[in-house]
């Protein structure tokens, strides 16, 4: 029996880890329940390595799901009903949503919805299919994000210099409402009558007005100048902040140039927030102002103009589906290109030693070509948004000349009224098309904010939450960097010692972790005890967990049970500054910032005084090294440490 085809909801992957969670959200948000991707993450056990079909399987029923996989020929997938996620390549999830006669209808987690050949869909079906519908138990919930309350929620602490640029925009509406007036006494009475003596204090009326139209407007441009710094400064500095206070496991999925890249969307948020918002509100309100005294003048006219709004209105609602995909997919496909860039210009040694500059090459301009294709696809819908607008308004105009002219000949209006009507008409226009331009503004930015909230929706480093005072943070609430620092001495204050340092003593009481909490864990009831001045080495095959343990005892990781105690202490109830006193790790690859030795070896701390640092590298047999370098201490280093050897940078 021949399937309908459906439509379901577009969830992109931020990383290719994700296809399998960001199917599942298709296929839950298709049914009613929205679960955010981040959540989906834990539940679905994406680790470094993706995740199972088992494990997407497990997760459903976790939402009341009834989920079973099969191993089906292609016929037989026809059969089923939809919307359910194959394997595709051995490698990746989709959601398939129907079938024609010649092509299967996809909505790829890493592409937004799309359309395949069935001879191209047999090449890629591996076989499995997860079947996920509704159960007894599942229950429908959850809330799609709004681009409309992710920016009130960024706008909240700007509120009196908005409501002031809304208030001068309401000024300005007057001298828009009078100079149209001023057109008719022009005509009507000026030339028609030959009222030469209204002639001077109309044109001093006239220019009294455009005078203080260009004042509101510099008022208004200049608090708007104001409050975009503002909003990019705080945005920036926040977003930032939270970065740096992200656990280690969230980037071990993601390139550091993409989301570094990521920054760069606040100031394209702080940008509509401080300008084309609040203008967007004034002209919703411009645009029944005009309407009303149109109709005032006439009301066939008036008609003519708001029908062919509506149709610039519903141009831009049928194309908006389609635009938000294709603009998230573009912003995902260039980050992931600078990503990819940054990643590779960064291990060049490795590339130039393997030889691989051509490979390296073509993986860049796969993802680059990628993104160049969906800005070309992109640009189609923008073409039409940029060209109809202006068509739309010189028939307009034609029409109403040509309709306005016979009322005039019929006596319902005159000369005067139908110019005063055309000035109206081009003043309700040009809200109207600033209206049109702002919605496909917020189409583009949905996807910009589904970025920057990937960041802001993943919690903080555990051990930065612990001694703050309730303090959790959100996509709805921005973490405050001078609160956590508060914070963080609030913890400090609160340690019962006054040592700085640990003595040394280290113990690891069944300690348990693994990448996915849905699979079996990597390292299972592991006890380890240390002595001061004691010393062990971990022996294993590659991948048992050797780097991890150190990780785990460091606090780059934290384990799903157990205890770390140092100095008889649990972990938990060391202040952080104690701890970094105390630990130290020197991994496999070692980074060091483009600048001097000293700001390498302090963190840019200038309180560390020189021979600190000096009897630290005499220490690590390093001193005779630092004092070789031009400068000694003040040497400046190549990001990277490029002028050094490994083993001088690991020392």
């Amino acid at each position: 029996m021949k399937q309908k085809r459906i439509k379901t909801p577009t969830l992109l992957q931020m990383e290719a880890v994700e296809c399998g969670a960001a199917a599942l959200g298709i296929i839950l948000s298709y049914y009613g329940r929205i679960v955010p991707l981040e959540e989906l993450r834990v539940s679905c056990g994406v680790s470094r390595d993706g995740s199972k079909a088992s494990n997407l399987v497990k997760a459903a029923r976790r939402y009341g799901m009834q989920a079973k996989g099969y191993k089906k020929s292609l016929a037989n997938l026809k059969k089923l009903h939809p919307p359910f996620i194959v394997f595709w390549n051995f490698n990746h999830f989709l959601v398939v949503e129907g079938f024609s006669k010649k092509i299967v209808f996809l909505n790829d987690p890493a592409a937004g919805p799309r359309r395949v050949t069935s001879e191209e869909f047999d090449q890629g079906y591996t076989g499995v299919v997860l079947v996920i519908e509704p159960g007894p138990e599942f229950k429908k919930g959850g809330q799609k994000p709004s681009v409309t309350f992710a920016l009130w929620l960024r706008l909240k602490g700007s509120i009196p210099a908005i409501t002031y640029c809304i208030i001068v925009g309401f000024l300005l509406v007057f001298p828009g409402l009078v100079i149209p007036v001023f057109n008719q006494i022009f005509v009507d009475n000026v030339l028609v009558e030959s009222r030469t003596d209204w002639l001077r204090p109309l044109i001093l009326a006239m220019a009294i007005t455009v005078l203080l139209q260009g004042v509101l407007t510099l008022l208004q441009l200049r608090y708007l100048r104001q409050l975009k710094i503002k909003l990019s400064v705080g945005m920036s500095s926040q977003f930032l902040w939270h970065i740096l206070r992200l656990p280690a496991r969230f980037y071990a999925q993601r390139f550091a140039g993409e989301i570094s890249n990521r920054v760069k969307l606040n100031d394209k948020v702080a940008d509509v927030l401080s300008g084309q918002l609040a203008t967007t509100v004034i002209n919703s309100v411009m645009v029944i102002f005009y309407a009303l005294v149109m109709f005032a003048y006439d009301g066939v006219l008036t008609v003519i103009a708001i029908v062919f709004a509506l149709v610039n209105v519903l141009t831009l609602q049928w194309l908006a589906r389609k635009r938000v995909d294709s603009y998230m997919q573009l912003a995902l496909d260039r980050g992931k290109a600078a990503g990819v860039a940054i990643a590779g210009l960064q291990g060049i040694e490795s590339v130039k030693a393997s030889a691989t500059e051509s490979d390296f090459f073509a993986r860049w301009s796969g993802y680059y070509a990628k993104a160049v294709n969906g800005q070309q696809k992109l640009e189609v819908a923008n073409q039409v948004l940029g060209v109809l607008p202006p068509l739309l308004t010189s028939l307009t105009s034609m029409l109403i000349l040509a309709v306005g002219g016979l009322r005039v000949m019929e006596g319902s209006l005159s000369i005067g009224m139908l110019v005063a009507f055309q000035s109206l008409m081009n003043s309700f226009q040009k809200p109207v098309n600033q209206l049109v331009r702002f919605g496909s503004t917020l189409q583009e930015l949905d996807g910009d904010l589904n970025r920057l909230d990937d960041v802001l929706g993943n919690p903080i480093d555990p051990q930065l939450t612990e001694g703050l005072a309730q303090t959790t943070h959100s996509p709805n609430r921005p973490q405050d960097p001078v609160a956590a620092q508060r914070g963080d001495q609030a913890e400090s204050d609160s340690f019962p010692t006054l040592q700085v340092c640990l003595q040394g003593h280290v113990e690891l009481r069944n300690i348990t972790f693994g990448y996915s909490r849905i699979d079996r864990p990597l390292i299972e009831n592991f006890n380890l005890t240390l002595k001061p001045g004691q010393r062990v080495a971990l022996v294993g095959g590659s991948g048992s967990g050797k780097s991890t343990i150190a990780k785990i005892v460091t606090g780059l990781y934290q384990p799903w049970s157990g205890e770390i105690l140092f100095d008889g202490i649990p972990k938990q109830q060391i202040p952080r500054s104690v701890l970094t006193n105390s630990l130290a790790i020197v991994e496999q690859e070692i980074f060091l910032f483009g600048g001097t030795v000293r700001d390498n070896l302090t963190l840019w701390d200038k309180t560390v005084p020189l021979s600190e640092i000096v009897r630290s590298c005499q220490d690590a047999a390093i001193h005779e090294v630092i004092q070789a370098l031009p400068g000694g201490y003040e040497a400046q280093l190549m990001e990277g440490a490029g002028n050094l050897s490994g083993g001088q940078r690991q020392r």
